[in-house]
């Protein structure tokens, strides 16, 4: 089973993780890791390699971060880097956090999809959730205006 780490400023992640339980009910092998005021960074690469060993069974790692270049993302790359080479052939890391990625991973883990497909995927879909309206963008008004009843 794809294992979901997320690594996050605060208790980001757990907000993530308590969201997705509202929509999928309980979440099977995701391990939160947060990064809080004051803590070690140091400390934080420590828990997100144990958090990866912990949702590593053998099919893969998805660890997505809030923040590229921040302690979480540059924590993970470091953690990353020091695996086996064979190992890191099975860890992806993604950055630029948000809801729809998060769900879209867990989908993946649900459905498995072949590891090597998820992290385009989860990019993917985390870009197209990201959306501008604007009242004045409203183009239900003037199709209504042009059509002629």
């Amino acid at each position: 089973m794809l294992g979901i780490v997320i690594a996050a400023h605060g208790n980001l992640s757990e907000g993530f993780r308590s969201a997705a339980q509202v929509i999928f009910g309980f979440t099977d092998n995701m391990e939160c890791v947060n990064l809080n005021l004051g803590d070690d960074v140091e400390a934080l690469g420590s828990k997100i390699n144990a958090a990866v060993d912990h949702v590593d069974q053998g099919d893969g790692v998805i660890v997505m971060t809030d923040l590229q270049n921040a302690s979480p993302y540059n924590q993970s790359l470091l953690v990353t880097n020091q695996m086996e080479k064979e190992r890191q052939d099975e860890v992806y890391v993604l950055s630029g956090l948000n809801m729809p990625m998060v769900l879209e991973t867990i989908n993946h883990q649900i459905i498995g999809t072949p590891f090597q497909e998820v992290a385009d995927l989860v990019s993917y879909q985390g870009k197209e959730g990201v959306n501008i309206w604007h009242h004045s963008m409203n183009m239900a008004d003037s199709y209504n205006d042009e059509i002629d009843f």
